[in-house]
């Protein structure tokens, strides 16, 4: 049982582990980005019209429509240079960037300035209200070699806790764009904010459908989807490595009733010599390994619980959030993860009794009984 109660232990941990990082993960990334953005293949401008943009916003689902600007840029202050990716978009799409709004240290948001993660501003050596100089590296093929140039301040700081999206992404309104790089009629591409992600597939049907030649809708999942990736790569070792426990508890199981068997010899012996039916005897074994599976089990759940309990309360197990996005383990434990290990563990309990049981039945009371 106590074999069992480890196994099962582990097996949900560690289900419960992938699915609490990539749960933590998805919701930074979602809060960092658009639902969806509609982007060109070819650099031959951005001609998507007017009417095509009141086509878009009408789809059931779309919650709002809104121009985006990227510029690659370069800050300097303090005598430290850092180069970022600068995001441009109204003020209301920006408040729904979650990751960055309701991780603002402070200032004045509805100020013009630039808004920075904390791991950026750390490198610049530079706080709330600092001046620094951007520099539009996107300029130097315009102006012959030399970059627009603007002074600015910083009117927020974020910190996402995903320090490598800190250190690379900056934003700012659009008006503050204007204020800085005159650049009102330049729009790289739209981003499209959903009232239910499970909808984006469907939307984004639709809205190709509207688009025109050399514009294509991609999500947040594609834009990101090497992070993706390599999450689903790691998930499977994990998980075949911490079902091998189940494997070692399912093996321990038939060992143990064979054990019980060659110790109750005489008893199964006296039982067959009195009228036991051999199914009955194969019951009595199968219900024992069913036991031991299902105490098992239920040992092994209620500790997953004590120690999801214990680290999402306490954060026993720290983690480098520059490496893996978050600052400690993060645990979720699904109702399909439990049911569907609960009945293959039951199951295998079941099964690892079987040949025991069938061994049992075989015993000849006359044999048993003058070997006695």
């Amino acid at each position: 049982m106590i074999g069992m109660a480890l196994g099962v232990t582990a097996l949900v941990l560690s289900l419960g582990i992938m699915r609490g990082f990539e749960s933590v993960v998805t919701s930074k990334i979602i809060g960092f980005d658009t639902h969806i953005r509609i982007e060109k293949l070819f650099e031959s401008g951005f001609n998507l019209s007017d009417q095509k943009i009141a086509e878009i916003s009408r789809i059931k689902g779309v919650e709002q429509i809104f121009r985006i600007r990227k510029a690659e840029v370069m800050l300097k202050a303090n005598g430290i240079t850092e180069g970022a990716l600068l995001e441009v978009m109204p003020e209301e799409a920006l408040s729904q960037l979650y990751s960055v709004s309701s991780n603002y240290r402070g200032g004045e948001t509805d100020q013009p300035g630039l808004i920075i993660g904390l791991a950026l501003a750390e490198q610049l050596q530079i706080e709330l209200s600092d001046p620094l100089l951007i520099y539009d590296l996107g300029s130097l093929v315009d102006q012959k070699g030399f970059p627009s140039i603007a002074r600015t301040e910083v009117k927020a700081i974020y910190e996402s806790g995903m320090v490598d999206y800190d250190k690379s992404y900056l934003y700012c309104s659009l008006e503050t764009m204007d204020l800085l790089f005159q650049k009102e009629d330049v729009t790289d591409n739209f981003g499209i904010l959903l009232s239910d992600l499970s909808i984006t597939n469907e939307v984004m049907g639709k809205i190709d459908e509207i688009l025109p030649y050399s514009h294509l809708s991609i999500s947040w999942r594609d834009r990101h989807q090497t992070l993706f990736n390599w999450m689903k790569t790691q998930q499977l070792p994990i998980f075949v490595i911490f079902s091998l426990i189940m494997v070692v508890a399912v093996v321990n199981i038939a060992s143990s009733l064979i054990l019980i068997i060659m110790e109750k010899r005489s008893e199964i012996g006296t039982l067959r010599a009195l009228g036991t039916s051999r199914k009955r005897i194969r019951r009595i074994f199968a219900m024992e390994g069913l036991m031991i599976g299902l105490i098992g089990t239920a040992l092994g759940f209620v500790l997953s619980i004590i120690l999801t309990w214990l680290q999402s309360t306490f954060g026993i197990i720290s983690l480098p959030s520059d490496v893996y996005f978050m600052d400690k383990v993060t645990i979720e434990i699904a109702f399909d993860d439990v049911a569907i290990i609960s009945g293959i563990v039951i199951l295998l309990a079941i099964l690892s009794s079987l040949i025991p049981a069938m061994h049992a039945s075989r015993v000849k009371p006359a044999e048993a009984l003058r070997n006695e």
